[in-house]
């Protein structure tokens, strides 16, 4: 397959051959090689997912820890880019891994 075309569109290629062909023993060949397509789908995805979650929960302590504190939070602008910083990677991996999917 070619790697350089987002995964959908591979897929679309691979469903598309596998019902182009006229050869039957080509078959069993395209059937694994959609299986295998779906899978590295469902990697991404699951990644892109995971990712995007953790982010989300680190979003939500961070925005809860700073809504329950009593006294005044004295934070300067590079302690918060610093504290938001791998939250901000997390989501950048996760959108990254769907990306590729389209």
């Amino acid at each position: 397959m070619n790697t350089a075309l987002p995964a959908m569109e591979q897929l679309k290629l691979l469903n598309q051959k596998l019902f182009d062909t006229q050869d039957q023993t080509t078959l069993p060949h395209l059937g694994q090689q959609l299986a295998q397509q779906c899978e590295e789908m469902d990697a991404r995805l699951m990644q892109g997912l995971i990712d995007i979650r953790a982010a989300h929960i680190s979003l939500q302590a961070i925005l809860t820890l700073l809504q329950r504190r009593d006294e005044p939070l004295l934070l300067s602008s590079e302690e918060a880019a610093a504290l938001l910083e791998p939250v901000q990677q997390r989501l950048c991996q996760g959108l990254s891994c769907i990306n590729r999917l389209v």
